[in-house]
């Protein structure tokens, strides 16, 4: 059996960077990644990150740093985060920045800046590449070529992780792969086994049964299906944070049934942004939130209490050709496809048969626009709504069917501020690890989201690991 010092699972956002720093430390590394190439969710995210005391703020009299940063997080979270951990990544965050731009980062000339993605910092301390994940894999792939040039490095493509190897004395001693091209079996023994897997948005069966049976409508690649926290969880790790689910809002089924959403399809729904000039109903008819809202956490909690968190955006042919676009990221074909084709996307000359075309009660969604319609002007409707830029009276009427979705799933694996993974008694599992989206969104953003804190402490916490693995080999 092939012994590595190390052996990291999954060559993505975290994974990568801790290889290249055990690497740097001088360890024997295993890197494997079950895809045919290494990046992750990088290939697709828009990367936003966060982080205190950065050069970049310095340079704009920003004044910042990880204590404040912490306390806004916890702020956000609402005190449901896990305090230590979240202390850790705040701590490193802003070192991680610096770290990117030292390497030649394409940072968006916006940044630093407050973000109302999410529910907003007080400070400006988040940022993003130009070209979202893909402007930091630029950062990381001739860093990762380079490691993988030294003879204590090594990269396995197509390899499949299919199961944690006990030790003779307890704890993790190895892990079984798989190679996907060939179906050949292997083992390979480990000092030390990282679970940088991700997440499992791309699992609709596990995505139901770590929260509760939550509907699954995401953006997640079909590779994420959370294979690191089965495994771990197969010998007895703790799983942890899935009733801290909470749904981003929001966005539209590519195709019915499928629960796919892509990225660059998500609608503009940020009243920072663009203002809104639909309505939002449920199936009910009724209207649910303060479509203007400036708290993205209220339009979250509110989509919570709809029936499989979906709702219709209402509105009719002066807001289709007044307003600046709902769908900004759509085409002009694709558009026209949708509303000929989408079952999510309906049009009618009138409210009761746009109501019937979308399944929407049709008595209270015509009381409702009525009464949007009927309140004044100037003054806020009855939900404290303001931006009201026109009636929705013009026919034809339209609607698009919306949903809650999922960006980052909640569940993970329980891990100490040394990010151990923890047993369902929370005690250490001797010789593993979790970085990155296994050990659970809900860890760094509990019961909310907290902006930046996937990316960052997924790169802070993969170079943390892997120089500390290292240095612990190189001691050894």
């Amino acid at each position: 059996m092939q012994h590595f010092d190390i052996v990291i699972v999954g060559a993505g956002t975290a994974g990568i960077p801790a290889m290249i720093e055990a690497v740097a430390a001088g360890a024997q590394v295993l890197l494997v990644e079950q895809s045919e190439r290494v990046g992750g969710t990088l290939h697709i995210s828009a990367a936003q990150m966060s982080g205190a005391g950065t050069a970049l703020q310095r340079a704009r009299g920003i004044a910042d740093d990880a204590a404040a940063h912490l306390a806004d997080a916890l702020r956000i979270s609402r005190g449901s985060a896990d305090a230590a951990l979240l202390a850790k990544a705040t701590a490193l965050a802003g070192g991680t920045i610096d770290w990117l731009m030292a390497h030649g980062f394409d940072m968006d000339p916006a940044c630093p800046a407050i973000l109302h993605f999410h529910e907003a910092y007080r400070t400006p301390r988040t940022y993003w590449g130009r070209d979202g994940g893909r402007s930091v894999l630029r950062v990381l792939l001739p860093l990762l070529e380079a490691a993988l040039a030294r003879p204590n490095a090594t990269l396995w493509l197509n390899t499949e992780a299919t199961a944690l190897l006990p030790g003779a004395a307890g704890g993790v001693a190895g892990v079984a792969l798989r190679d996907r091209l060939t179906g050949a079996d292997r083992r390979v023994s480990a000092g030390s086994v990282v679970l940088a897997s991700g997440g499992y948005g791309g699992n609709p069966a596990m995505f139901a049964r770590l929260t509760g049976g939550a509907p699954l409508y995401t953006p997640a690649l079909p590779i994420a299906t959370g294979s690191g926290i089965a495994m771990a969880e197969a010998i007895g790790a703790a799983i942890r944070g899935g009733a801290h689910f909470i749904p981003t809002f929001a966005g539209i089924e590519e195709e019915a049934g499928s629960g796919r959403v892509l990225w660059e399809h998500l609608p503009s729904l940020t009243p920072q942004t663009r203002p809104p000039w639909e309505v939002f109903v449920g199936a009910d008819g009724r209207r649910f939130v303060r479509e203007d809202s400036d708290s993205v956490d209220a339009r979250e909690r509110a989509l919570m209490r709809l029936p499989g968190l979906t709702f219709w955006a209402v509105f009719d042919a002066a807001v289709l050709r007044d307003a600046p676009p709902l769908l900004p990221g759509w085409r002009a074909d694709e558009l026209a496809r949708a509303w000929a084709e989408h079952p999510g996307f309906a049009t009618a000359a009138t409210l009761p048969d746009l109501a019937r075309r979308a399944g929407i009660d049709a008595d209270a969604l015509a009381a409702t626009i009525a009464a949007y319609n009927a309140a004044p002007p100037d003054a806020a409707d009855g939900w404290g709504r303001t931006h009201r830029p026109c009636p929705i009276a013009e026919p034809p009427f339209r609607a698009i069917r919306m949903h809650g979705i999922v960006l980052k799933t909640p569940a993970g694996l329980a891990v100490d501020s040394a990010l151990r993974v923890l047993d369902t008694a929370g005690q250490p599992v001797r010789g593993l690890y979790a970085i990155g989206e296994a050990m659970g969104g809900a860890a760094l953003s509990g019961n909310a989201f907290v902006g930046g804190m996937s990316v960052t402490p997924a790169l802070s916490f993969g170079r943390w690991l892997g120089q500390t693995l290292g240095r612990m080999q190189e001691a050894g």
